[in-house]
């Protein structure tokens, strides 16, 4: 039989899945590409500090403008009005140095494991350590070239044997959960001969993906 772990942080409620923010309120969690202007590692990085209570709801109003009289409100500002919109990702390297690099008080660890299983246990001792990962996932594109995504792990299922059979997520590209806690997952019970050993599982369908590198995000 499959247990599953989720993160402590956030629950579900009849308003949907919810984090407690700053302010100690409890709001909805998920964000999805729309709600926020900007890439889907941005999307993943104010989900990931909402879990961790690092920002208000207020916060990830689009039309609220950020204080940048407060070390926040620069960092806000920096990801939301002059970094928003980047076409072509936002390298994981880059978005730990622009964190690492404000005065707000949060420190940003990139890591990233040379094997799955070393991929899937550092993810795995995160989340029962009660902290999100945002972690990226490259998969092929109809122009045989290679893609990438950003999505936040807030959970696992493991089976009987104690085994990692799935890596359960908030995709910022989908409609946010209804009945669970995620709303896609990465079947990493059995790995594949192939660049893209796994599948992402979706209301929309499956693809296959491999797991790249991930983020930490957390109080200094």
């Amino acid at each position: 039989m499959a247990d599953i772990h989720i993160i402590d942080s956030i629950k579900l409620s009849h308003k949907g899945l919810c984090t407690l923010d700053e302010t100690n309120k409890w709001i909805r969690l998920h964000k999805q590409q729309g709600d926020l202007d900007g890439a889907c590692a941005i999307y993943s990085l104010v989900m990931a500090m909402l879990c961790k209570g690092l920002l208000a709801e207020d916060d990830t109003k689009v039309y609220n403008r950020p204080d940048r009289r407060t070390d926040k409100g620069k960092l806000l500002y920096q990801f939301f009005n002059e970094r928003g919109m980047i076409r072509d990702g936002y390298s994981y390297i880059t978005l730990a140095k622009e964190i690492n690099e404000s005065a707000f008080g949060i420190k940003a660890m990139r890591k990233n494991p040379r094997t799955n299983d070393g991929r899937i246990g550092l993810i795995s001792d995160y989340i029962y350590d009660d902290t999100p990962v945002i972690i990226s996932v490259a998969f092929p594109d109809e122009d045989e070239k290679e893609g990438a995504h950003a999505l936040l792990a807030i959970g696992i299922e493991v089976d009987s044997d104690e085994t990692i059979t799935k890596i359960l997520c908030l995709d910022p590209g989908h409609p946010s959960p209804k009945y669970s806690s995620w709303n896609c997952f990465i079947d990493v019970s059995k790995e594949m001969k192939s660049d893209y050993p796994f599948y992402c599982v979706s209301e929309d369908g499956h693809y296959k993906v491999r797991l790249d590198d991930m983020l930490i995000i957390d109080k200094e």
